[in-house]
């Protein structure tokens, strides 16, 4: 089976390539981004860490220039802290469809998730948790609690917590973040029970194609995106359901390093 590689990473390199500013020499800058499953990235300008906090103690720290990462991550980030800055000069934005990842030979699960995902934008819940989780959100989501349900089928799904405010594990321990509520909701219409697996990021491929987890969260190209190559992201013996949200990649600097230039 081929890598398992994620969007979000192949298009960092795109994203480095692409919006190389050779007079203000972005092209040498330091970027900084999330390990995620197995990333091929041979870009020396791209420094991966494997925690959330770690990537942002980088760029507090001066040991990268900027970090890339999804705009309501980047939204996250500036809420809580004032010195991150979103970078308004970044003039390319790449797209990314919010999926669920699963085994190929999984259809069932794949059709049961794609016909719950369609229903929950039809009546409207998908948009009420968009507003709750991602659109109102103050500060930290509340906790995410999936229902029970006795003598139902469990289906097991990766959490990382290291996406907030998409997936996300609260201090106390319980998880949070818009990926989990709708996961939650997912359950409820599926009336199959909820179990989340923590793992490491790196390690949600080998959770997945060893049948530890049944579901993870994914990243996929919209359909409708004539820029860049068509399943190059999806590898061989993974299905991927339909997308129940979109985000752009955003650029974040440090206000005291961004300052200085």
């Amino acid at each position: 089976m081929k890598n398992f590689v994620p969007l979000l990473f192949i298009c960092l390199s795109l994203l480095i390539s692409a919006c190389g500013d050779n007079s203000n020499d972005k092209s040498t800058q330091k970027v900084g981004a999330l390990t995620q499953l197995n990333n091929s990235s041979q870009n020396p300008n791209v420094t991966f860490y494997t925690d959330f906090n770690s990537l942002q103690m980088a760029l507090a720290a001066g040991n990268i220039d900027k970090i890339q990462i999804y705009a309501n991550v980047a939204k996250y980030m500036t809420t809580n802290n004032p010195d991150f800055v979103v970078n308004d000069q970044q003039t390319i934005k790449l797209i990314d469809d919010f999926c669920f990842a699963m085994r190929e030979d999984d259809i069932n699960l794949k059709n049961s998730c794609d016909n719950a995902i369609e229903d929950m934008k039809s009546d409207g819940t998908l948009d009420s948790l968009i507003d709750i989780y991602i659109n109102n959100l103050a500060d930290t989501p509340k906790p995410v609690q999936s229902e029970h349900f006795d003598d139902a089928d469990t289906i097991k799904v990766a959490i990382t917590g290291d996406l907030p405010p998409f997936d996300m594990i609260l201090p106390d321990g319980n998880p949070a973040g818009f990926n989990t509520a709708v996961l939650a909701e997912l359950g409820k219409r599926l009336h199959k029970n909820i179990q989340l697996i923590q793992v490491d990021t790196a390690a949600r491929a080998a959770a997945l194609v060893s049948k530890q987890v049944d579901i993870v969260f994914w990243v996929a190209i919209p359909a409708d995106n004539s820029n860049r190559p068509k399943n190059f992201d999806t590898p061989d013996g993974i299905a991927v359901s339909q997308p129940y949200y979109q985000d752009i990649i955003v650029e974040i600097d440090y206000a005291n390093i961004a300052a200085s230039f």
